[in-house]
């Protein structure tokens, strides 16, 4: 910043309440904007206005966050702002908070559906752990026919044994036949599930 020279007759026209240096400068010229009110400042970049307070815009995150959002089909209840520890429990499971999950169950055994939609549940849980099972033996088969892979032990007296992938042709034998005996039933389960869909 430039310094001001102060002269006698600078200091007599401040003392007479002049302004003897020239002052340059910009006003910003305030808008009033409403609630909802959306706009794009000189950069490009898009603000809106909402209850008072201005937050950027950006329709990729606003969009990603819509999808993101919890909310109960059956009431519209934000998942995200409940204090119910029951709706907090349920929801990930069931797609409903427990005032609606209820609702439903009530209307189900009113109408004599309850023993059908009992049975689908305990069949799409059988399955989804089945699923969980034959991930778990593939993994184990594709380590018993990699050759590189080792996984070592420590037995009880404190020797530690390395088994690699080919230690014991058996397991692998094992793994293969546990393998069929998960994917039939998987099959099973998912007709015996697709038959009660067509039921209800």
């Amino acid at each position: 910043m430039a310094r001001r020279k102060w002269t006698h007759e600078t200091i007599k026209q401040v003392l007479d309440g002049e302004q003897p240096f020239i002052q340059v400068g910009y006003d910003k010229k305030t808008v009033k904007r409403k609630n909802g009110e959306e706009w794009t400042d000189s950069k490009g970049k898009s603000w809106r206005m909402d209850n008072g307070v201005i937050s950027s815009v950006n329709k990729q995150m606003d969009s990603i966050r819509g999808l993101l959002k919890r909310i109960c089909p059956g009431c519209g209840q934000d998942m995200d702002f409940t204090y119910d520890r029951l709706d907090h429990k349920v929801f990930p499971k069931t797609g409903k908070c427990y005032n609606c999950l209820e609702a439903d169950e009530m209307f189900l055994r009113a109408t004599g559906k309850w023993e059908a939609y009992e049975a689908k549940k305990m069949l799409q849980y059988k399955r989804a752990k089945l699923e969980e099972f034959k991930e778990k033996v593939e993994e184990a088969i594709d380590f018993l026919k990699n050759d590189t892979g080792r996984m070592e032990e420590v037995m009880s007296n404190g020797d530690i044994v390395t088994f690699n992938g080919k230690s014991n042709p058996q397991w692998l034998i094992d793994a293969e036949k546990d393998l069929i005996k998960v994917n039939d039933e998987l099959i099973k389960v998912t007709e015996e599930i697709s038959k009660l869909e067509e039921k209800s």
